[in-house]
């Protein structure tokens, strides 16, 4: 296979086999903990105050960034 032609096994950014394994630990997770657990976890998981609301916000920006091949910190205004 060359360098140009894509794995046909790839989907996206990952492959079935990743979205299977995914998907059954998903599963396993909602299984095992239930719908009021899952609410108590996401509540714990919330940012304790504005400062940790702020930085979770950037982190994100940040990852989403990486995601559509852009550098952390650039915004559409640089161009």
């Amino acid at each position: 296979m060359s360098d140009t032609k894509q794995d046909p096994r790839m989907q996206g950014e990952g492959d079935y086999r990743s979205a299977r394994r995914h998907r059954r630990d998903v599963e396993e997770f909602v299984a095992k903990n239930g719908e009021d657990q899952i609410e108590e976890l996401a509540r714990d998981a919330a940012p304790k105050s504005e400062v940790e609301r702020r930085e979770m916000l950037e982190a994100e920006r940040e990852g989403r960034a990486r995601a559509k091949g852009r550098k952390p910190g650039y915004s559409a205004s640089d161009k």
